[in-house]
Order: C-alpha cells, then structure tokens, then sequence
C-alpha cells in the first residue's frame, strides 16, 4: 500500500510532538525503569519508531496515546530484559530531577507492581481518568480501579509515619 506524501507527518509536526512530550515520556520511563540513562533510552526509541513510522494521527489525543503506548510497550521490554539480567537500584539522579522532598513519595512509588505504577503514574501525574488509563494500558476499567485503589493502600501503609505520608494521603 503506497501512502501519498502529505500522508505521513511532516518534519515540523515530529519536532513539536518532539518538544511537546519528551518529559512526560521521560517522566513515564522513569516510573518503570528507574535509571536516567535507560529511561532516555527509551524515550529516543519511542521518536525513532514515530520518525520511522511517521504516523497520522486523527487528533492530539491520539497522539499522545500512541505515544504513551510505545513507550509503555518499550518500558515492558526493557522489564524482560532487566528480568534476565536482575533488577537496578533506584538512581539516585531520579531524586534529583523530582527534589528533595519526593524522594521518600518516588521511591514509594517505585516500589509499587508495575502496572500499579503505570496507573498512578497516568492518574495523577499525566491526569487520566480510570476509562482513559484502561484503553491506553487495555486493560478494563475495574482493573484499573482495583489497581490504583491497591496503589493507595500500599503507599499509605509505606508512607504513613513520615511527613511525606501526610502529604501523599491528603494527594490521594
């Protein structure tokens, strides 16, 4: 199937998706896989794949969700591979970006179940609702529901003796 050529992104549409979404793809990679290096990684793999593709998206929503969803399809291979080779400590780089103070919150976080992560990482830092997280994980709603409200527990629990816990629980 041949596709004409104002049927693929322009140059200038993949340097403002580019401009747009490089942190929030950071941001996700480094939810998952907790080095800054690896997480760059992966989201230079997510542009090589659009620059490669050059997709045409039907809105910017649609934009944003393909870009999500390849980098939460590289995030899980990136788990594979880690899997075989063991798991990384956090980085300590990661705190940084965050400050000081979201490092106990950060590493709470990081030690959530994965796809646990990825569902508090999309509610409340990216601002999706429970419908959205589930098309873009696909996954149904009630899981993503189960999910997140396990996710609160678990960081109360984590969180609960220190000034940090206060401040995530009035959060959630």
């Amino acid at each position: 199937m041949e596709r004409r050529k104002d049927k693929y992104l322009s140059d200038r549409e993949i340097v403002r998706i580019v401009e747009t979404y490089s942190d929030m793809l950071l941001r996700i990679a480094l939810n998952r896989v907790r080095s800054v290096p690896a997480a760059e990684d992966i989201v230079q793999s997510v542009f090589e794949r659009l620059m490669r593709r050059r997709p045409i998206f039907e809105s910017r929503e649609h934009e944003k969700a393909w870009l999500i969803r390849t980098a939460v399809n590289l995030c899980l291979s990136d788990l594979r591979t880690q899997s075989r080779h063991g798991d990384l400590p956090l980085d300590e780089n990661i705190a940084g970006e965050f400050g000081d103070d979201s490092y106990e919150v950060l590493d709470a976080v990081q030690n959530l179940p994965v796809q646990d992560r990825y569902a508090v990482y999309l509610y409340y830092y990216e601002g999706y609702g429970v419908k959205e997280i589930g098309h873009l994980l696909k996954e149904p709603e009630g899981t993503i529901s189960s999910r997140l409200s396990r996710a609160r527990k678990k960081l109360k629990a984590l969180l609960e003796g220190g000034n940090h816990g206060r401040q995530i629980q009035q959060r959630l």
